[in-house]
């Protein structure tokens, strides 16, 4: 029978330990991707439309996601730079992405991949 109380109060001493840790945790973390996640602060921002982006569903906007994204990668700026898709439908190829950036899409922003 000791043995039996021992493990239960070890068990115990874990559990709460574990809920400790999980409420130092930020709520943040646990948010999905369909509620307001809080934005990054970037002090610089670009447009996607200053690239010559286009969001219409037909036009091809790789060329204009690469330049955008290698400006941010040149820039080299303290604190980052955001990448700000407006609404709209950009049909794109693959690109890639860079450290020290945002990419962020507005409400009714999608970004198309090509077939």
């Amino acid at each position: 029978m000791a043995a039996t109380g021992r493990m239960f109060r070890l068990w115990l001493l874990a559990l709460v330990g574990w809920a400790s840790m999980l409420s130092a945790v930020d709520a943040a973390y646990f948010t999905t991707c369909s509620q307001t996640v809080p934005l990054k602060t970037r002090r610089d921002v670009i447009s996607i439309t200053d690239f010559g982006g286009v969001g219409d569903g037909r036009t091809l906007n790789t060329w204009a996601f690469r330049s955008a994204i290698y400006r941010i990668q040149h820039l080299h700026r303290q604190g980052g730079t955001l990448l700000y898709v407006p609404p709209g439908v950009y049909l794109t190829g693959p690109f890639n992405l860079t450290s020290h950036m945002t990419l962020y899409l507005a409400k009714g922003a999608v970004i198309q991949a090509t077939q």
